[in-house]
């Protein structure tokens, strides 16, 4: 590939953390040998696009995926030439239930770069990132397509452990999950967790503000979640503790243990479902526990489920609807167009749950 021109030296659009970062996924995706040109195409690419950038605070995934785009492109052009004669050898892939996209394999890749063993990276690579049949990543590592496969499946699991372990944290104690933002729907999800909280933000929707927050010095909290590690399971647990503690007759302080009564809050900004829900205060030690509407529907079964099999699904604008002769609204999660996939029935006064429908 022949080196692009130098960005102008007037350039200071990206940070220099900015710039390693992309040439880092570079050289996980395209290898070292090309990986600075490559690089500099993708920051060229990306300064001239600049315009296109409105919110900065995205700049980092806006860059990867102009990164990708053009680590792409150089892997057509350099395999066009490529033989086809083990084109038509089937994979044997060993795909678990909850497989990673390709898009965010290579951001698991570029994070995680130096602490996989370098056939593991090749294998991941040319299975996510150039599309190559096992048998193909087979010939350049000397190995067999099976042993491909269970490279493949077994570096999948090393990265997920880098991501979700607890050898792998970022500034401040946040680090990034392969967790779904239900708003907007990309796999955005960051995670704090120490000996005191288990805060989740979404990096896109958020603006570096929680989302949610466990005070893990309040018992309920910490025997619920304090031992866990895995985002996934830390989710999965508080969701049914939520679901639990909301439709259940008697609930307690989280903290002392005391009785409390659930009463509604209604906030003046903000949309609905966001703005609504149930609050329960305890006059004892003062602590507060609330879950909005939209947090009650996030803990239903059916949406539970549309989202394990759709993790990319958000939130869709609520309406008003009339149910049984009284004012409800619908509150739905739908795919990128907009169309919903589940969509919950809550009557107005109560915030009682009357329907849900999943479409096919």
């Amino acid at each position: 590939m022949t080196a692009p021109h130098p960005l102008p030296d007037h350039d200071d659009l990206w940070s220099s953390a900015q710039r390693a970062r992309v040439v880092r996924l570079c050289v996980a995706v395209v290898g070292p040998a090309a990986a600075e040109d490559v690089a500099q195409e993708a920051l060229l690419e990306a300064w001239r696009q600049r315009h296109k950038l409105v919110d900065a605070s995205g700049a980092d995934a806006w860059l990867r995926a102009i990164a990708r785009n053009v680590c792409r492109r150089h892997l057509r052009s350099a395999g066009a030439d490529r033989t086809t004669a083990t084109e038509n050898v089937p994979d044997r892939r060993h795909d678990d239930d909850d497989p990673l996209e390709r898009e965010e394999v290579v951001d698991l890749l570029d994070r995680a770069l130096g602490r996989l063993p370098e056939a593991t990276r090749t294998a991941l690579v040319g299975h996510y990132v150039e599309e190559l049949s096992h048998a193909e990543i087979a010939g350049r590592l000397g190995t067999s397509a099976d042993a491909v496969s269970m490279r493949i499946t077994r570096g999948r699991r090393q990265l997920q452990h880098l991501l979700e372990g607890e050898g792998w944290s970022e500034e401040s104690g946040w680090r990034h999950t392969r967790l779904s933002c239900a708003d907007c729907g990309r796999p955005a999800i960051e995670m704090r967790h120490d000996e005191s909280e288990v805060a989740f933000r979404c990096r896109w929707c958020d603006g570096g503000e929680l989302s949610s927050r466990l005070d893990l010095r309040a018992p309920t909290y910490a025997d619920l979640v304090g031992h866990l590690q895995r985002p996934t399971a830390i989710q999965s647990r508080l969701t049914d503790w939520t679901r639990t503690y909301w439709t259940s007759d008697e609930r307690h302080c989280v903290r002392c243990g005391a009785g409390v009564s659930k009463q509604r809050y209604d906030k003046e900004a903000g949309p609905w479902e966001k703005a609504t829900g149930w609050l329960a205060h305890c006059d004892g030690c003062g602590e507060a526990v609330s879950s909005s509407v939209s947090g009650l529907v996030l803990s239903l079964s059916e949406v539970r489920e549309a989202r394990r099999r759709e993790p990319r699904l958000r939130s869709l604008p609520v309406r008003d609807v009339v149910r049984d002769g009284q004012p409800a609204k619908v509150v739905a999660l739908g795919d990128s167009d907009g169309t919903p996939r589940v969509a919950v029935v809550v009557r107005e006064h109560d915030l009682r749950i009357l329907h849900v429908d999943t479409p096919t």
